[in-house]
């Protein structure tokens, strides 16, 4: 080879490499300690600073620092009740937290097999028992977070003489002034499936149970009732339309739809070996009293459900307390002042 081609060819390789080099170096996985490209940061933490350790809430000890993910379904008090667990948890006790939005079925599932961290809504002992015995033993309940009712709701102004309990639907006559149907929500949904055999435990053919979304039924109950309309729709208490409208469930004489239901916290296994002993304390001591939450729901309609969640930290710091630490409020004292 020819001496100038010989060095010709040696600056080309040198050059190549010294390249790549400093882009190894630059961007590379584990060479400049950043995440390259493709890559993220370990699951639920961020990259960390050089020299700090990850973020794990002070006063606690154990756990490890991770995203905390919390299943929800849109409904009215699933989405406040998470959404104040996420705001506390974020700003009192340092945790990153993701809000996972998906089906109630797909909650359970995804607590028992650990692809969510904890869910908010689980609805014992009746609307959702054939979730909750599929899953028993494969997560851990963390107890009651708030109590509430399911069934089929009519406005005040329908005379109870003529439409008192569910049986009263099959009255043709009755049927017609409700339009033949009963407006639903989620499909498969606990409170739907609970619809399903109410529609066949009273014999309504010729009703139609109307599957829609949570918002579907509070518009149609809405347009109803500013017509002044008969109109028959499933919900469940607490949420704001109680607040909002003059309201009265249906009589169910065969207790089909269930009774006084309670709202309890689901996590998944191993749960209280992950997050600091504060996190599972605080899931276990959140519970909202039926009136506190009846006021937050009808706030988050009138405004926003952020605004909402932020003035109840605000106007209940005795409470708040109680969550995150246990500590009661000394009878006379001012939490205010603290």
């Amino acid at each position: 080879m020819r001496p100038w081609l010989r060095w010709l060819t040696i600056g080309v390789v040198g050059g190549v490499a010294a390249a790549l080099f400093v882009y190894l170096f630059l961007c590379g996985p584990g060479l400049s300690g950043r995440p390259g490209p493709g890559e993220t940061a370990h699951r639920g933490a961020p990259a960390e600073r050089a020299g700090e350790p990850p973020p794990v809430a002070p006063g606690t000890n154990g756990g490890t620092a991770r995203t905390l993910r919390i299943g929800w379904t849109a409904w009215s008090d699933a989405e406040v009740v998470s959404l104040l667990a996420q705001r506390l948890l974020e700003r009192r006790m340092g945790l990153e937290v993701e809000r996972v939005m998906t089906d109630i079925g797909i909650q359970y599932q995804g607590v028992a097999n650990g692809d969510l961290d904890i869910m908010l809504m689980a609805w014992l002992p009746v609307t959702h028992r054939d979730y909750w015995e599929k899953v028993r033993d494969r997560v851990v309940n963390l107890g009651v977070l708030y109590t509430g009712r399911l069934g089929w709701v009519v406005p005040a102004y329908v005379p109870e003489a003529e439409l008192a309990a569910i049986p009263d639907l099959a009255d043709p006559a009755v049927g017609r002034r409700v339009g033949g149907r009963v407006q639903g929500i989620d499909p498969g949904s606990g409170l739907m499936q609970a619809s399903e055999r109410a529609m066949e435990a009273y014999n309504l053919e010729e009703m139609d149970l109307v599957p829609a979304s949570g918002a579907a039924m509070t518009a149609v109950l809405d347009r109803a009732i500013r017509n002044r309309d008969w109109v028959v729709v499933t919900a469940w208490r607490p949420h704001w339309v109680f607040a909002a409208y003059d309201l009265r469930f249906l009589k169910d004489p065969e207790g089909v739809l269930g009774g006084e239901e309670r709202v309890h916290a689901l996590a998944r296994q191993g749960f209280h070996n992950d997050f600091p002993p504060r996190v599972t304390g605080f899931f276990s001591r959140l519970y909202l009293p039926q009136e506190e939450l009846a006021a937050l729901l009808l706030e988050a309609q009138d405004t926003s459900p952020e605004e909402a969640v932020e003035g109840y930290i605000r106007e209940h710091p005795a409470r708040i307390r109680y969550w995150l630490t246990g500590e009661v409020e000394e009878p006379g004292k001012n939490p205010q002042s603290q």
